[in-house]
């Protein structure tokens, strides 16, 4: 089961803050309030930075969304490029290691229908 991280950072923050607004001097568990946030440190730290790495993550899918268009128009040309070449051609094994069917291997497009049987005329039970 994975652990709620956030819910441990709003609990920190639920017992400091009030620690030092109300008893800012008072010890407890033989700490005061900034030996309880240096202890916390290593925690909170790692939040900051996740918290940082979160905000990168975010604008760097912005930006690979906003190229996305234009390198989906990059491709199409090079892939059509490589289908109008004439040593190359939509038949030919380049174009099929680029993930694409050359089109003498397409089928037909043509389908046979199962015959339904009703039920009068089926397995003869």
């Amino acid at each position: 089961m994975q652990r709620k991280y956030k819910d441990t950072a709003t609990k920190f923050a639920e017992v400091v803050e009030p620690w030092e607004k109300m008893r800012p001097h008072k010890l407890f568990f033989r700490l005061t309030p900034e030996q309880f946030r240096e202890r916390a440190k290593p925690f909170t730290d790692a939040c900051d930075e996740i918290r940082d790495l979160e905000s990168k993550l975010a604008r760097a899918v912005v930006k690979r969304d906003a190229a996305e268009p234009a390198l989906l128009d990059l491709i199409q040309g090079v892939v059509s490029a490589v289908k109008g070449d004439p040593d190359e051609g939509q038949n030919g094994e380049l174009y099929a290691a680029m993930g694409y069917v050359p089109k003498n291997q397409r089928a037909t497009g043509l389908t046979r229908r199962a015959k339904v049987t009703s039920p009068e005329q089926g397995n003869g039970a």
